[in-house]
């Protein structure tokens, strides 16, 4: 079970307002259509534990090992990155809302993770997309 579903699941479905639904083009997920709080896992529990600060670890997309993700909000396997960095990014804004301790950063592009939730927001070594909020737990 994701994170938001279990946070979410117990309350109330009230649709969201328009206001709070629009943000640009995109528009915010209802809470009982979430299943994820992020894009991308690690391949083991506790993979943080032994990472230093400077520490990148590789992720793994959770839609290439969820058969329904599509139906859970996740993107499609052939989701070019500009829609899968959007996905990751609406998650990653609820995710920021919610202090979670031990939480690091992500790029659901590159597919890499690090212990430093400080490094939130600053660029990808890689790519250089904004580092996206991650959940270890």
């Amino acid at each position: 079970m994701g994170l938001l579903s279990f946070l979410f699941g117990g309350c109330s479905k009230q649709p969201a307002s328009q206001s709070s639904m629009n943000k640009g083009t995109s528009q915010a997920m209802p809470p009982d259509q979430i299943s994820f709080s992020q894009l991308d896992i690690t391949e083991r529990f506790g993979d943080n534990a032994r990472l230093k600060p400077e520490d990148w670890i590789s992720t793994v997309p959770l839609n290439k090992s969820t058969p329904k993700g599509k139906a859970m909000g996740l993107p499609p396997v052939d989701a070019s990155d500009k829609e899968v960095y959007e996905v990751a990014s609406k998650l990653s804004r609820l995710r920021e809302s919610i202090s979670i301790p031990n939480d690091g950063v992500y790029c659901p592009i590159c597919h890499i993770a690090n212990i430093e939730l400080a490094k939130l927001g600053t660029p990808c070594p890689k790519c250089g997309r904004a580092l996206l909020k991650f959940g270890w737990d």
